[in-house]
C-alpha cells in the first residue's frame, strides 16, 4: 500500500542521513557518531507515529508508481451475527496474494526477532542471578566510577557462562566479567570495568534494546542492519578511547585480541561484549591512532543530536505520499473546457494532483467556498480520493459540521465508500465527531454499512474508544453484536475490538446494551 511505500521511503532517507553525518565526522569523536546512531533507532521507531502528532504534507506521486504498492482489495464478507454461530468463510484463492504472503512472512520474522531478544534478556537475567558477587571488582567499579564522575548503581560479578566481559541492567547495571577475571592483573582487571562504565555512563544497555526493537520492526530493509553494525561498532570504540585516555594504547589493544580469541560460539544475548572478532582490527586502528580524538560527547554536541532527530521526525513524519494520474496536456484541458463537456473537466481536474490536494485541503478545514468553486469546474465531490477518501469522509473526520451539511445539500451520497478510509460516518465514529454523526445518520447514513478493510461505525468507534460515539450509534439502533470478517484472518465485534484496546468503558457500555461474546 501507499502508506507502506511512504514509511520505507521515509526510513531510507534517514538512514541515509544518518550514514553521511557520520560520514562528515569521521574524524570526530566515536561517541558522536554512537549519539547520531543511537537518534537514528530512536526516529525510526517515531516514524509511523509521527503523522499522529504533526500537520500532513502531501506528496503527489504517479498512478502508475502507486499501483505498483497497492495492495489488492478482496472484499471480505460483514454479516450480523445470526442465530447460528456461522463458519468462517471460505477465502477465494485470489485473497492469498503476494501482498498477503509478504505480509505475513514480515510478520513472522517480526515476531521471531522480539521473542528472540525477550529471549536474550530472560538469559541475561538469569546470568546476573545465577553469578557470583565480585565484592573486589565492586569496589574497584566504585573508584573507577568516582574518577570518570559517574553517578550510577553498579554491581561487578563472577560468571563462568561468558567468556569476555559484558553489562545489561536498568535502575541497576551488572557487569559481568568472566571467571577468568581473577587471575588477571589489576590493572588488567581496572582497564576492562573503565570499558564496561562507559557503557554505564551512556546507559548504552537501554539504547542497545531500542536499536534491537527498530531492526525488529524494520526486519526486511537491508540499510537497517547496516546501521545496526555500525551503532554496535561506534559504542565500543567511544569506550576504547576512554580506556586510552586513561592508561596505555598498545596494552589495551593487546588485551582485546587475547580475550576476542577466546571467544566460543556466540551467545545470542542483547548486550555489547568488550572484545569480539568482529570488526576487531577497525577498533585496534583506532585506539593506536594518535591522532584520534576521544573522549564523551559535550553538551552541546548532544543537544544538536536531539534538536536533529526532532526536526527530522517533523520534516519526514508529516510527508504523505498520495496517487496522482499523469498529467494531461494542455491542448487536452483546453478541448475539454471549451466544449464545456463536464466529464471531460471533471476528468482533466481529477488528473490534476494540484486540485486533488486542494480539495482535500478544503475538506479538512471546512472551507465551503473552495468546494464550491470546484464543484462549479467540474470536480465530482462524490469521487474518492486515493489514500484519504471522500471530501464528505475527511470534512466529516475533521468535524467539520457546515462543510458537511453544505456537502449533503448538494447531493453528495454520505454512504459512498473509501476503502482504506471507510465512509463518513465510520470516519466520524473513529474520530469521535458525535455532532457530525448525528447529521450523517439524519440525512440517510446507513449505520450498518461496512466497507471493506475498514468494519463498521460501531466496530471503528469500539477500537478507537469514543464512548461518546458507541453511545450514539446504540442509541440509534446499531446492532452491537455485529461480526465482520477482517484481514483475512479473524471476525471482529465491538466487543472484541474495545477489549483488546483496553477500553473498559466501552466493554461495559456494550455488555450493558446487549452484546455478547
Amino acid at each position: 500500500m501507499i502508506g507502506i511505500a511512504t514509511l520505507v521511503l521515509k526510513a531510507t532517507l534517514v538512514i541515509a542521513a544518518a550514514f553521511a553525518v557520520a560520514a562528515v565526522a569521521r574524524r570526530g569523536r566515536a561517541s558522536l557518531r554512537h549519539a547520531v546512531f543511537a537518534a537514528l533507532f530512536v526516529t525510526l521507531l517515531l516514524l509511523p507515529v509521527a503523522p499522529r502528532f504533526v500537520t500532513a504534507t502531501t506528496v503527489s506521486i504517479p498512478a502508475a508508481l502507486a499501483d505498483t504498492v497497492a495492495a489488492p482489495q478482496t472484499p471480505p464478507p460483514a454479516l450480523p451475527v445470526p442465530a447460528a454461530e456461522p463458519a468462517a468463510p471460505d477465502l477465494p484463492r485470489s485473497a492469498f496474494s503476494l501482498f498477503h504472503a509478504a505480509r505475513n512472512l514480515y510478520l513472522v520474522g517480526v515476531v521471531f526477532l522480539l521473542a528472540s531478544l525477550a529471549a536474550g534478556v530472560w538469559r541475561l537475567r538469569r546470568w546476573g542471578n545465577d553469578a557470583e558477587v565480585w565484592p573486589e571488582g565492586t569496589r574497584i567499579a566504585a573508584d573507577v566510577a568516582c574518577e570518570s564522575a559517574i553517578r550510577r548503581a553498579v554491581l561487578v560479578v563472577i560468571s563462568s557462562e561468558v567468556a569476555v566481559p559484558l553489562t545489561f541492567g536498568f535502575r541497576r547495571q551488572t557487569i559481568v566479567m568472566p571467571a577468568l577475571a581473577r587471575e588477571w592483573s589489576m590493572d588488567a582487571v581496572r582497564r576492562a570495568i573503565r570499558h564496561e562504565l562507559e557503557h554505564v555512563r551512556r546507559d548504552d544497555w537501554t539504547m542497545q534494546l531500542v536499536a534491537r526493537i527498530a531492526c525488529a520492526l524494520y526486519w526486511p530493509h537491508p540499510m537497517i542492519w547496516l546501521a545496526f553494525r555500525r551503532f554496535c561498532l561506534e559504542a565500543e570504540r567511544a569506550c576504547d578511547d576512554a580506556v586510552v585516555n586513561a592508561s596505555d594504547a598498545s596494552t589495551y589493544a593487546e588485551q582485546l585480541v587475547t580475550l576476542a580469541r577466546t571467544l566460543g560460539p556466540r551467545t545470542g544475548v542483547p548486550a555489547l561484549a568488550m572484545a569480539s572478532p568482529s570488526r576487531l582490527s577497525e577498533r585496534v586502528h583506532a585506539i593506536l591512532d594518535p591522532a584520534q580524538p576521544r573522549g564523551p560527547q559535550s553538551r552541546a554536541a548532544m543537544l544538536l543530536t536531539v534538536s536533529i532527530m526532532v526536526a527530522v521526525v517533523v520534516t519526514f513524519g508529516s510527508v504523505r505520499l498520495v496517487a496522482a494520474a499523469a498529467e494531461p496536456s494542455e491542448s487536452t484541458r483546453g478541448d475539454a473546457i471549451e466544449d464545456g463537456v463536464r466529464e471531460g473537466v471533471a476528468g482533466a481536474m481529477e488528473e490534476d494532483g494540484m486540485y486533488r490536494d486542494a480539495v482535500i485541503e478544503a475538506a479538512r478545514k471546512g472551507d465551503i467556498d473552495a468546494l464550491d468553486f470546484f464543484a462549479g469546474q467540474g470536480i465530482d465531490l462524490d469521487a474518492a480520493i486515493i489514500g484519504d477518501g471522500t471530501p464528505l469522509l475527511i470534512a466529516s473526520r475533521a468535524g467539520r459540521k457546515e462543510a458537511v451539511r453544505w456537502l449533503l445539500d448538494r447531493g453528495v451520497d454520505p454512504n459512498v465508500p473509501s476503502p482504506g478510509d471507510g465512509n463518513a460516518l465510520i470516519a466520524a465514529a473513529g474520530a469521535g465527531q458525535t455532532d457530525v454523526m448525528r447529521i450523517l445518520l439524519d440525512r440517510g447514513a446507513r449505520i450498518e454499512d461496512v466497507v471493506p478493510g475498514d468494519e463498521n461505525a460501531l466496530i471503528t468507534a469500539a477500537g478507537q474508544g469514543s464512548d461518546q460515539a458507541v453511545k450514539l450509534l446504540i442509541a440509534r439502533g446499531a446492532n452491537v453484536n455485529v461480526r465482520v470478517w477482517a484481514d483475512d484472518r479473524e471476525w471482529r465485534t465491538p466487543l472484541n475490538m474495545a477489549r483488546r484496546n483496553g477500553h473498559g468503558d466501552i466493554v461495559r457500555i456494550l455488555r450493558n446494551a446487549g452484546a455478547s461474546e
